[in-house]
């Protein structure tokens, strides 16, 4: 896998088996000393026209979003092991999504499966445009946590 391409379990690699792999440029990453963290915003609009099978095999991992809900986050635990890319599930993820507004929305993101491994997300309303604050809260199996911060700009 060349190394500036991630297949991020987004909206486009949410490709089980019978499915075809799309690769996306990760939107965003940030390197920590164990793992990497990556996030990507999708609008449900744009999942809906452009990814409907994807859209709905997110719908069955997270529920249909609510009527306020507008984006779908979706986060990436990974380490690179020699020249392999290794997805990390065993954590419990959530993330705020503050808004330019300074609302805030904190969630649980749910594990589902991606063809490389799990990935995390869920359903947000981020109707606003500007500057998004995301908070990525992750906590290991001993209850040791991290906080990543992402800003995300909504146009």
């Amino acid at each position: 896998m060349k190394k500036a391409l991630l297949v991020l379990g987004l909206v486009t690699s949410l490709a089980f088996s019978q499915e075809e792999e799309i690769i996306v440029k990760t939107p965003l990453t940030k390197k920590l000393s164990d793992m990497n963290v990556s996030i990507g915003v999708i609008s449900i609009g744009e999942l809906k026209t452009n990814f409907p099978r994807s859209y709905q095999l997110l719908v069955k991992h997270h529920g249909e979003p609510t009527k306020y809900d507008t984006h779908h986050l979706a986060v990436s635990l990974w380490k690179k092991e020699g020249e392999n890319i290794v997805y990390i599930s065993d954590y419990k993820v959530e993330a705020e999504v503050r808004s330019p507004l300074l609302r805030s929305s904190l969630k649980p993101l749910n594990k589902y499966k991606h063809q490389h491994g799990d990935n995390y997300g869920n359903w947000f309303q981020m109707l606003d445009k500007g500057l998004y604050s995301i908070n990525i809260h992750i906590e290991d199996k001993s209850g040791k946590k991290k906080l990543i911060n992402f800003d995300y700009l909504n146009q």
